[in-house]
């Protein structure tokens, strides 16, 4: 028995090293599609991923601060969507009533009514996507699409 493990570890080790070049620029051949909703990181824009990593980063400090798993108050794909929404729509959940950016928030995957009513997890994301930093990451990312757009 310990011979035959022995060989599929050998089999495994040696299936691991004859990795397909092709297999490793995988993440270069994902184009990214503004109509569809993002469900990971790898699919957003070099902008909206600098958006991505300050409301990581916020999502991190919260995590500490009230001691819970980071995926408790939001997962990556409800960033990735909450941040695509805003890039693709300049006045998603920004500058209306309080009913309508929680109606906003609410059609964001994995925001639910706790997260979306003020005061919640939801309106301290809007804040750092107001931030004029992340603005102007989104701002560019729309401009570079569009210049796409004209080739």
């Amino acid at each position: 028995l310990k011979e035959g493990n022995e060989q599929l570890v050998e089999e495994d080790d040696d299936s691991t090293n004859n990795v397909d070049a092709a297999d490793t620029t995988l993440i270069d051949q994902i184009t990214v599609d503004y109509e569809r909703m993002p469900d990971e990181p790898e699919r957003l824009d070099d902008e909206e991923f600098q958006v991505y990593v300050s409301l990581r980063a916020w999502r991190l400090g919260r995590k500490n601060e009230l001691e819970i798993e980071p995926y408790k108050i939001c997962q990556n794909r409800t960033l990735c969507e909450l941040i695509r929404r805003r890039r693709n729509d300049d006045e998603f959940a920004k500058g209306k009533e309080v009913n309508e950016i929680e109606s906003d928030l609410l059609s964001v995957w994995g925001i639910g009514p706790s997260k979306a009513t003020a005061g919640g997890f939801g309106w301290e994301m809007l804040d750092i996507l107001n931030t004029p930093e992340n603005e102007n990451y989104l701002m560019l990312s729309r401009k570079n699409d569009e210049a796409e757009d004209k080739k």
